[in-house]
């Protein structure tokens, strides 16, 4: 894991600086909000800025952003999302950074009325926490910190650890061409889940936690040897896209953005898991999934007993 590599780092680097802004990386990638000054957030350059919208791709067009935002699905279609902002008088192809603060907080206005009207009434007191936060900006790039720290992951499961310890160092950004390799392979990948997907059942189970019972949903890849043939010819799945894809999982119509969904693999007499909880449903019931043997937040990933967890999971 990319956490791992930071405390490797700041073991063979006695430095303050590098150690502080290797907490503040740590605490991005875990989803963690960083404890730091703003002493050492103004000798870092990095900016804070409070009660900022913090929907991830504000680099991308507007309408890219919005509609790939999958915490709520506020729209079908591109083309919807584009509707959407010329209505409301927008350049659907402005970036978020390319708009005057007018037009950000008339959007950030607009998104919140919206997606208030998309939810269930039960969940509409947590909207705005759900769009709304804490954002930590890399000045030197003018670039959201978790964006960044996005671009050092994809480098890390190239296993490119060198390069990831020296952007890091030097307060860098990843070669571009690694970051445009991720990216390529990861589309491949997630091309290859979504058939799989179109083509799958998706199952429920339910667990417990708190004394509420949640409805799950999850989906099954059990290779036959004629699905590994297959594999060799059409290609498969690289297992170190599936955190990623477990999230863009929510664009599929198939899947219930107020569920948690989880992408279970067999792994000999094990399985291995990657789990998504929709963060409505953390924001509203404190859910996590940590209680059944999962590690993360959000995000989780772990590996199950095939014998114990059958029975539960129905397959």
């Amino acid at each position: 894991m990319l956490s791992d590599l930071f405390l490797e780092i700041k073991k063979e680097n006695n430095n303050e600086e590098i150690s502080d802004f290797l907490n503040i990386l740590d605490c991005i990638y875990k989803n963690n909000e960083p404890e730091v000054d703003e002493s050492t957030l103004k000798k870092l350059k990095i900016e804070k800025i409070e009660n900022d919208l913090t929907i991830y791709g504000k680099n991308y067009p507007l309408f890219k952003m919005l509609y790939y935002f999958n915490e709520i699905t506020l729209f079908n279609s591109e083309k919807e999302s584009i509707i959407f902002l010329k209505n409301n008088n927008l350049n659907p192809s402005k970036t978020y950074f390319e708009l005057d603060n007018f037009e950000k907080e008339r959007l950030k206005e607009l998104i919140l009325n919206y997606a208030e009207n998309k939810v269930p009434n039960i969940y509409k007191p947590f909207v705005k926490d759900l769009i709304f936060g804490n954002t930590y900006y890399f000045s030197k790039y003018n670039m959201e910190l978790k964006e960044y720290v996005s671009n050092l992951n994809a480098v890390y499961k190239l296993k490119e650890y060198d390069i990831v310890k020296n952007c890091i160092l030097k307060k860098e950004m990843p070669p571009k061409n690694l970051i445009l390799k991720y990216k390529t392979d990861l589309s491949k990948s997630i091309d290859l889940f979504n058939k799989k997907l179109n083509n799958s059942k998706i199952r429920e189970f339910s667990i417990d936690f708190n004394e509420k019972n949640f409805d799950c949903q999850y989906i099954y890849f059990k290779q036959s040897l004629w699905d590994k043939i297959k594999g060799w010819f059409f290609g498969e799945i690289n297992g170190i896209y599936y955190p990623a894809i477990v999230n863009i999982s929510y664009n599929n119509p198939k899947i219930n953005y107020l569920k948690p969904f989880f992408i279970l693999n067999d792994n000999e007499d094990e399985i291995n898991v990657v789990a998504r909880v929709p963060k409505l449903l953390y924001l509203k019931y404190g859910l996590t999934l940590n209680h059944i043997k999962l590690n993360g937040n959000h995000t989780y990933f772990g590996k199950w007993n095939i014998r114990n967890f059958k029975k539960i999971l129905d397959v």
